[in-house]
Formats: C-alpha cells, sequence, structure tokens
C-alpha cells in the first residue's frame, strides 16, 4: 500500500478548505489506509494511491462531522488512555452516530452499502480510541 506525502496531503486539505477538524492527518491516514485494508471495495481505473485519497478525503469529512456532534471533551479521549467511556457507551455511540454521520456524508462513487460500512467501520476506529485505556494510532507521512 502506498502512503500519501505530505505535500498530497497538503493538496487534499486545500481541495476540503480549512475547517473545524480534530485528528491530526496522520491519524486520518491511518484510518483511511485501515478502511482499504479492511473493507473490500474496488474503484475501477483507480490506482491505490488514489483510492486512498478519497478515502483519505471521506475519513477527514467524517472527522470533521463528528467534530461537530460531539463535545470537544469527549473527542479530546481519542489520545488519552488513561480517561474514557466503556465498551458498552462505544457501542452505543456508534449505533446512534452511523445514521446520523451517513446521512451528512455521501461518497458518490460507491454503492450505499459500503458507504455505510466506510463509515461505521471509521466511528468504529474513532469512537473505540474514546475507550478507556485506548487511544488512537498514527501512520507516518511519507517524506
Amino acid at each position: 500500500m502506498s502512503a500519501l506525502n505530505s505535500a498530497q496531503i497538503a493538496k487534499i486539505k486545500e481541495d476540503l478548505g480549512i475547517d473545524n477538524e480534530f485528528l491530526k492527518d496522520e491519524e486520518v491516514l491511518t484510518i483511511a489506509e485501515n478502511v482499504k485494508a479492511k473493507i473490500p471495495f474496488k474503484i475501477p481505473f483507480l490506482s491505490d494511491q488514489t483510492v486512498l485519497t478519497i478515502l483519505f478525503k471521506n475519513v477527514r469529512k467524517i472527522d470533521r462531522e463528528l467534530y461537530k456532534l460531539l463535545p470537544n471533551e469527549y473527542y479530546e479521549l481519542v489520545r488519552n488512555a488513561s480517561d474514557g467511556i466503556s465498551s458498552d457507551e462505544a457501542k452505543e455511540l456508534i449505533r446512534r452516530l452511523t445514521p446520523l454521520i451517513n446521512k451528512l456524508i455521501d461518497i458518490p462513487i460507491l454503492s450505499e452499502a459500503i458507504e455505510a460500512a466506510i463509515i461505521e467501520f471509521v466511528l468504529e476506529q474513532i469512537v473505540n480510541a474514546l475507550i478507556k485505556g485506548f487511544k488512537l494510532s498514527e501512520s507516518p507521512i511519507a517524506a
């Protein structure tokens, strides 16, 4: 799998515009790479790099919508393993957030079923990092 470099990420952020977001680029890249590795889908005629770019953009969009929905104090638990929510609370949060985010995010080149699977997976990655004892990992960005 080919990673995105800092210039490519800067271009993606320029394309998306500056908005409220919480996750660092490295965290978004990790989640995008995890989606690409775990969710079976193909986008015809596009390279792996382009698919990863599309996923990065959509993970960033999900981050922005989640940032608007969750209190900042809650979302900051993503990087704090010493405090957090229970796994039952995380499951409930994912159950509630998935349809809300799915109404706000549209990935027109994918089927609705794949889009929903990607959104749920991304939310699982982020919300599970809110559980006490866990935190979100990061992928290094290529130079």
